[in-house]
């Protein structure tokens, strides 16, 4: 059985071809739009200034992580406009940046400065870009594997961005995102596609709540039609009590990266009065569908996809491909429903354990019928000994908090599994959390999966059970107190407990890891110890970022643990806000 998707209306909308640099046409402007709103023709100096810098500099592939859009948008494109290649990496991990560095021809630093309005004399000449030239590497997410590096021509992108513009004009829109713009999801909807129709558009500040709530009203009071780009783990947390209706609704919300609860899809259309338009596809594929779950199940292809169904699994033919006329086989299994189909769940989640296959999906049934478990995720750590790891979301209530409690529930969970599972399929490494990791696509990656699990090969770290920001400027991270932490041998024998300055150590670690570098150490202040940190233990560690360094906390279920300031010299030309 095949399906082709049919041909959407064309709508009366300005759309540029990305190939025709869309971002150099004279689009209008919009005064009343604060600053961090990019517009097409707030851009020009900022790419010059690229240009600039770029101007003695290699040819070929280089690496661009930008967080704010107006930084990565003007890098991009000068890199695009002087024949490079935009290497975007998954995360910004330090591992993650240091790994493609030396595979790269250069690295672009902090945004340089813009220039002067110059003349259209002196400002640098482009030609249209070559749809057949590579635009971009990204990588994969990781969360079945490890990342693997894909090119995207222009023409792909093209494709799926003109797909777009049939099926979602932005006529009179402003686009908020909340997704990060590094990968294939949040780069086409959050950045390309209001490029290629000169709609205003905003990200980094509108990750929250709060600020997306600030944002909707920035539109609406600038007489623009907000679209929202999101996921599942922001639509998850949008809190009830907000002023919601204090802004004008959003025309719609896109969701993609994970799937999207129905619960949450039915919340936000309540509290934001706009239809959820959900997204699927991969880095690999592009988008393959798309549905409004409130309304229908499932899934209608987008424009131009031409889908197959065999016995269970998924092949599709698309523009979007790197050989569009070649059939690509989906790792999901699928069921076809009228003009589409519903998704079953991945058929690559069987892996080999001791020999043995193992289904990652029946192990995570069988633990989500346990009455306190809300959800799990069960994952391959590639480990010597081939077992694998389970991280599961407990309510409140069920949180393990000490030792004793951990193991009992480990021990508990385990037996069950034993009743219905071979020993070689049960989980060995256990993570209980509140919510599950996610990054800024909604999916608990390969780096996060690494994360959870670091202690297990690092016996200088605690165990990191995630992390939440409470603003720009402090975050609070959940973490336990490994068994095996090295720091407890000797101190004390009869009584381990955590030295002072390891706590303080794992402060400033954090710190460096969430804030980045803040300079060389000048001392600590106000250090005050007031309770014994022992094995086991489950605690948070709050930072707050300061002008001269951080402020940091430990407390647990039991009190305070310490608290205190590092003091730290910032190196020259180091802001936050």
């Amino acid at each position: 059985m095949a399906v082709t998707s049919p041909d959407a209306e064309s709508p009366v909308v300005t759309f540029i071809s990305l190939t025709q640099l869309p971002w150099r046409a004279a689009f209008a402007r919009h005064e009343s739009l604060p600053s961090h709103w990019v517009c097409g023709a707030s851009l020009a100096s900022h790419i010059d200034a690229w240009h600039h810098w770029l101007a003695d500099k290699p040819t070929g592939r280089w690496l661009l992580c930008q967080q704010q859009p107006v930084a990565f948008c003007a890098a991009l494109i000068a890199l695009w406009e002087s024949g490079r290649v935009a290497v975007l990496p998954a995360d910004d991990r330090p591992e993650t940046l240091s790994r493609l560095a030396s595979e790269v021809d250069g690295i672009l630093p902090d945004a340089p400065k813009p220039q002067l309005p110059q003349s259209a004399e002196t400002r640098p000449r482009v030609a249209p870009l070559d749809p057949s030239a590579t635009a971009v590497v990204l990588s994969t997410s990781g969360s079945t594997g490890n990342p693997v590096q894909l090119a995207k021509r222009f023409d792909q992108l093209e494709a799926e961005l003109s797909a777009h513009a049939r099926l979602w004009p932005l006529a009179d829109s402003g686009v908020i995102s909340q997704v990060s713009h590094q990968h294939i999801y949040g780069l086409l909807t959050g950045i390309l596609h209001p490029l290629c129709t000169g709609a205003p558009f905003c990200g980094g500040k509108s990750r929250y709540p709060e600020a997306l709530m600030a944002r909707l009203q920035e539109a609406d009071a600038a007489g623009l039609h907000p679209v929202v780009v999101s996921s599942p783990a922001q639509l998850s947390r949008l809190p009830e009590h907000l002023p919601w209706h204090a802004a004008k609704p959003p025309a719609r919300v896109f969701s993609s990266g994970a799937p999207l609860a129905l619960e949450h899809a039915q919340l936000t259309e309540r509290l934001l009065q706009a239809p959820v338009i959900e997204i699927y596809g991969s880095t690999e594929t592009g988008g393959i569908a798309q549905r409004r779950q409130t309304r229908r199940i499932s899934w209608q292809p987008l424009p131009g996809v031409e889908l197959a169904f065999q016995d269970g699994g998924l092949s599709l033919r698309s523009p979007y491909l790197e050989m569009p006329q070649q059939w690509w086989h989906q790792p999901d299994q699928v069921a076809p429903v009228d003009d589409g189909f519903t998704l079953l769940g991945r058929a690559d989640r069987l892996v080999k354990i001791g020999g043995k296959r193992v289904s990652l999906d029946h192990v995570e049934r069988l633990l989500t019928a346990v009455e306190e478990v809300s959800e799990v995720r069960c994952v391959d750590l590639d480990r010597a000994d081939s077992r694998l790891g389970a991280v599961v979301v407990l309510d409140e209530a069920s949180l393990p908090h000490q030792r004793e409690a951990r193991q009992h529930l480990i021990q508990r969970m385990r037996k069950y599994l034993f009743d219905h599972l071979e020993p070689i399929a049960v989980p060995r490494y256990w993570r209980f959390v509140e919510t599950l990791p996610s990054n800024a696509q909604g999916k608990l990656d390969r780096t996060l999966i690494n994360r959870l699990f670091a202690d297990l090969d690092d016996p200088k770290v605690p165990r990191w059970l995630g992390e939440h920001p409470l603003d720009a400027n402090s975050c609070v991270l959940t973490l336990e107190v490994p068994e095996r932490l090295v720091f407890l041998e000797g101190h004390f024998d009869q009584y381990p407990i955590v030295p002072g300055v390891v706590m303080v150590q794992w402060a400033i670690h954090y710190a460096h890891d969430i804030f980045g570098h803040r300079g060389v150490f000048l001392g600590i202040e106000r250090l005050k110890f007031t309770r014994a940190l022992l094995p086991g233990t489950r605690f948070t560690l709050e930072l707050t970022r300061r002008e001269d360094g951080i402020a940091f906390s430990i407390d647990s279920q039991e009190g305070r643990h310490c608290a205190g300031r590092v003091r730290l010299q910032a190196p020259k030309g180091d802001q936050h806000g």
